[in-house]
């Protein structure tokens, strides 16, 4: 057994004892408060502004009059749509504003893994729906006629519906036109058939 003497000389120090339940409310602040202080950080560190109910699909530019493509539908620059203002449209990105708030959506090739020299056609539909099983037979001779001059992708948006919110569908079937470079030109939506979606190649001047 410990004389008292030796005992006493043993005991933590007060000062160890205070430094030590300070350091655990100064944890304990940290770690409750941490949620609200790194958001913090990223908004005050983040020069990027998003807005999840746009969806940029489609670039239209030319100098005179760019247009987009948001939400499946075709803005201008100045224009409003779902309360967001439209600043300016560049050949592959859109600015909008909100509240004070500037905002930047990139416009991304959709060709990935296709030969990016053609222009591309989506059909977005599903072996279940009737106007889409009347496009197959017309998206095959397509195919096999036009090869050379532009490519055909079909999207089952039932099995994958959250490609088709990507592509901001809203009925099935729609067809998206793309340029060589992978921008959006021209979308239908609903049966269309071989004559019209070669006229539409010819009006964006593909040579068919």
């Amino acid at each position: 057994m410990l004389k008292y003497k030796e005992y006493r000389n043993n005991k933590p120090s007060s000062h160890v004892l205070l430094l030590t339940f300070a350091l655990l409310i100064v944890v304990g602040f940290v770690f409750c408060s941490w949620p609200a202080v790194k958001g913090h950080w990223t908004t005050a560190g983040d020069s990027v502004v998003s807005n999840d109910d746009l969806l940029l699909t489609g670039i239209l530019y030319t100098t005179e009059d760019p247009k987009a493509i948001v939400n499946g539908k075709i803005v201008r620059q100045q224009d409003i749509i779902s309360n967001v203002k439209v600043v300016r449209i560049l050949k592959n990105k859109v600015e909008f504003q909100k509240d004070g708030k500037f905002w930047t959506q990139t416009m991304l090739p959709v060709q990935q893994g296709l030969n990016s020299a053609l222009p591309l056609l989506i059909q977005l539909g599903s072996p279940k729906c009737p106007p889409c099983r009347k496009m197959t037979p017309i998206l095959d001779d397509l195919k096999n006629d036009y090869s050379d001059k532009f490519q055909i992708r079909f999207i089952d948006v039932w099995e994958n519906r959250v490609i088709g919110a990507r592509y901001g569908v809203v009925q099935a079937p729609t067809q998206i036109f793309y340029d060589s470079n992978g921008r959006e030109r021209f979308r239908h939506v609903g049966f269309f058939s071989k004559k019209h979606i070669l006229d539409i190649w010819k009006s964006l001047g593909i040579d068919i």
